[in-house]
This record gives C-alpha cells, structure tokens and sequence, in this order.
C-alpha cells in the first residue's frame, strides 16, 4: 500500500476538473470556495473532509484562500464506498491534525508514513455516516479488526454475532462488499503489519515474535499465510530487505 500526499490552492479562476484512478480522501484546511462532483455542487469550508472514489469527476473553486492538505493512494481493501463522502471534522480537529502529520512526514520512513495514512483512513471510517446499515455494520466491523488484529485470541466468529445481524447473513454481506471474506480480510491486515515490523526491526526482531505481535500464535500458519498473501516465506522477504537496504 503507497499513498503520495500533497497540500495546495485552488484557484479562483476555474473548476479544474480531474479525477483519479485511486481514491483521493482530503481535508480543506482553510478558505471557503464551492466543491463540484460530477455536477453536484457543496459549499467548501475548512474542517470539511472529501473522499473522492476512484474515477468520479470533481474539482474546487475559490473565494476566500481555499486551501487543502491529501493523500491519494491504493486503499481499495478499506474503503469499499463508491460514491463520494462529505462530513465535517470533528469539534477537536483531529482528521487537520492526522492530515498534517501525513504532509509533514511524507519524506520520512515510508512504512511510517504508510501507517499515518492508515489512521486517517479509518479515522475517516469510524466518523462517516452512510444512510445503508449494512454499509455502516460492515465499516464498524473492519475498523475493530484493525484494533485488534494483533490479538491472537481475537474471535472472528463472535463479532460478526455481535453485529446485530445473524452470521451467515452478515459473512457473506462482508464478501460481498469488501471482496473477501472477514478471516481473509483479518490475514491480510495481519501479514501487512508482518511485513511494515520486519522493515522497521529486520534483525533486532525474530520472524517468530513478529508472527506472534500479529495475531499469529502458529509460526507454521503464518509463514503459510504470508506466503499466499505476499508470494515469498517470511524469510525470502526479510532477506529482500536486508539486501535492499544494504545496497543504499
């Protein structure tokens, strides 16, 4: 997952119409002006947080120093929405105060900045209101497996039973949306935290503590499951990244 970040003005003159092929999620940061999506137009003022689908027309006009800090990138696993978010930032500014630490850090350890992104992304997920329930079930379920993935004792199972909908229903709803189902969606937010702690530690950490910080108490399953997800054992990919850093 990369994600590239950006601040700017947009300008009085013009919409400039664009769109993208990955999701763009932003935030204005200051000013007011007007947000066109695809021909429906919203007043932009600061504290306003956009998701922007991948594909969908849209552009800004300023009236008053409309500005706006972003990340654009690969988070299709996440966000599963495919029309346009609008909400305001909460009273305490955190999605501006996420948002900057992402642009101030966007030339820092890239896994670093990577896991900033992550929090604005399911900072953005836990505040969003949608008017579909089952949208909203399924978000609330991803967003707790973010929080505790890393528990081996964490039961997939028992919280799908506890959202309110019978589990089979609510499985095969999670398949349907997000394109896996929540064990395999679990595995891949897991190995994905494997492989940012074998970048960060590399030899100041074993692969088996490694498995064990993500959830995995079984060191033959993980190596197993990392090596469906990523296509390398745990050890191929440890040693890509000694070798890469070594060659800098």
């Amino acid at each position: 997952m990369s994600y590239i970040s950006y601040f700017g003005a947009y300008s009085k003159e013009k919409v400039n119409f664009h769109k993208h092929k990955d999701y763009e999620l932003f935030i204005y940061s200051s000013g007011k002006g007007k947000l066109n999506i695809e021909g429906k137009v919203y007043d932009a003022e600061q504290g306003m947080i956009v998701v922007i689908p991948p594909n969908v027309e849209h552009g800004s006009i300023s009236y008053d120093n409309l500005r706006y800090v972003a990340i654009s990138g690969k988070s299709d696993e996440l966000m599963h929405v495919k029309t346009p978010i609008i909400f305001k930032d909460n009273e305490r500014g955190d999605g501006f105060s996420l948002l900057q630490m992402i642009f101030s850090s966007r030339y820092d350890n890239q896994e670093y900045f990577n896991s900033l992104c992550l929090s604005f992304i399911y900072y953005v997920l836990k505040n969003f209101k949608t008017s579909n329930p089952i949208e909203k079930t399924i978000n609330n379920i991803k967003r707790k497996m973010f929080l505790k993935f890393h528990d081996s004792n964490f039961n997939v199972t028992e919280l799908l039973k506890q959202s309110g909908y019978a589990e089979d229903y609510i499985r095969a709803q999670f398949k349907n949306i997000v394109g896996k189902t929540p064990v395999e969606y679990l595995n891949e937010l897991r190995i994905k935290h494997a492989k940012t702690l074998i970048k960060i530690y590399q030899n100041s950490m074993s692969l088996s503590d490694i498995s064990l910080n993500c959830g995995f108490e079984d060191y033959i399953y993980f190596s197993r499951k990392f090596n469906q997800i990523v296509g390398v054992s745990p050890i191929s990919y440890k040693k890509s990244i000694l070798v890469e850093d070594n060659d800098k």
